[in-house]
């Protein structure tokens, strides 16, 4: 679902910037899948601010999310095969300093959880509504390097993830460079350690791109892979 409607949303954000959008876009359009050996995540979404997306100023995140994912029961002494759900709205507030941009969101979020067989040792099973935290941070101390920080905290589980990420521009055209990740989900908690791609453009389109090494609490491993795309108008 996430998927069509974020591809929906790229159609329009094409023809509007085919036909000369404006100079200080107020929309930003994002999708983007996570993959490895045991699981596989689809979301999509859009940010919104009335004074535009490089001013200080109110900002409206929108998130539809969803996947399914395999994890070793203690209880069960066997895998389980899990398949989650989950959409927010999160109004919040971006600021930027120079070449600095800081958005803060807060807001509710519903999430969904069915497990295959039922494991009665989990604590995330059935449809669940709570609040949300996010925060995302850009930095560019100059043309050619980046830094950027993501995260956010859902008071069901409690889940959240957290990234960190520095890059230098390569044939001035697209940061590369180191990353991490965390992701928590009750108990379960997953570690990503690779290398990133950030800002490659292609028309109307900005890309992104991660790979590397992932490891779970539950004594899994194996290589990720994380692909998105945003558009703005």
């Amino acid at each position: 679902m996430a998927v069509a409607v974020a591809g929906w949303f790229f159609c329009i954000a094409l023809d509007r910037a085919e036909a000369g959008g404006p100079n200080d876009p107020a929309f930003l359009f994002f999708a983007g899948t996570d993959l490895w050996r045991y699981g596989a995540f689809f979301h999509g979404g859009l940010l919104w601010s009335p004074a535009g997306l490089d001013a200080d100023g109110f900002t409206l995140k929108t998130l539809l999310s969803g996947g399914d994912y395999t994890y070793t029961s203690g209880a069960l002494n066997a895998d389980v095969n899990a398949t989650m759900l989950s959409a927010a709205a999160l109004p919040g507030w971006r600021f930027r300093r120079d070449n600095l941009f800081v958005s803060l969101f807060a807001g509710p979020i519903v999430q969904d959880y069915r497990l295959l067989p039922n494991d009665p040792g989990s604590h995330l099973r059935g449809l669940y509504v709570g609040a949300q935290f996010a925060a995302d941070v850009w930095y560019q101390p100059s043309p050619s390097t980046m830094a950027a920080l993501d995260g956010t905290i859902a008071s069901i589980g409690p889940t959240g993830s957290l990234r960190t990420a520095f890059g230098f521009r390569l044939l001035d055209r697209v940061f590369v460079g180191p990353e991490n990740r965390e992701i928590w989900c009750g108990d379960f908690q997953q570690v990503q350690l690779g290398a990133h791609m950030t800002g490659l453009r292609t028309d109307a389109l900005e890309w992104s791109a991660g790979s590397g090494w992932s490891m779970t609490s539950d004594r899994r491993a194996g290589p990720y892979l994380r692909l998105g795309v945003n558009a703005r108008y």
